[in-house]
């Protein structure tokens, strides 16, 4: 009899124990999918807001920048800068899209390592949407800065007996380096903020995945 009370004893400690490990997936998988959630809220918040802006300036017949930068910076420059702009709102649409697709795996029914998969690949989307709204801000305006440096130079330096091009094209390239500082700083700030406090949850999430594996 005794050791017939230790096997069941010892049966039911084994079943609480998988029933707290359902216990806790399940309550991981909540917050991993109300994470991702209000991540795509935010996002599309952020987007909604920049194609209103957009589309006022479009139907108010303004422009994104002023007349007297448009005198300083070439036709070709300013529209290549517009057209980069359209293709980042369609970037985030696509990852608006995916983040959507995420939050509807994550809320079906999955097992642990489904689960742990998901997180995983969304975390990666989501480095990846940071780094190319990054790089492509700096790309795209690089070309734009460089010509804006050179202009303000040259034209502050229009009455010089000598042409002065070797110092607006230094000028240039210190425009570049001083919007690139400014477009890193005010990133790191932003995607620092509120992003990577989305990853940081996640992360967490996925730590205590691989404990209950």
């Amino acid at each position: 009899m005794e050791l017939d009370d230790l096997k069941s004893i010892w049966g039911s400690i084994k079943e609480e124990e998988k029933f707290d490990q359902n216990q806790i997936f399940q309550m991981l998988k909540k917050k991993s999918s109300t994470t991702i959630k209000w991540l795509f809220i935010f996002t599309f918040c952020e987007f909604i807001l920049f194609i209103g802006y957009n589309l006022y300036i479009l139907i108010s017949g303004k422009s994104l920048f002023a007349n007297e930068v448009k005198t300083l910076v070439e036709q070709k420059t300013i529209n290549n800068y517009e057209i980069a702009s359209v293709l980042g709102i369609v970037i985030t649409f696509g990852f608006l899209v995916m983040a959507f697709r995420y939050f509807k795996k994550i809320d079906l029914n999955q097992s642990v390592v489904d689960l742990m998969k998901n997180i995983i690949s969304f975390r990666r989307l989501v480095n990846l949407f940071i780094l190319f709204t990054v790089l492509s801000l700096i790309i795209s305006s690089a070309p734009f800065y460089y010509e804006l440096g050179q202009s303000i130079y040259l034209a502050k330096h229009a009455n010089d007996i000598k042409p002065l091009v070797e110092n607006a094209s230094i000028y240039g390239w210190i425009a570049i380096i001083t919007a690139i500082a400014f477009i890193i700083i005010i990133g790191t700030i932003y995607y620092g903020i509120i992003y990577f406090l989305f990853l940081r949850k996640l992360q967490q999430n996925l730590k205590e995945l691989r404990e209950i594996k």
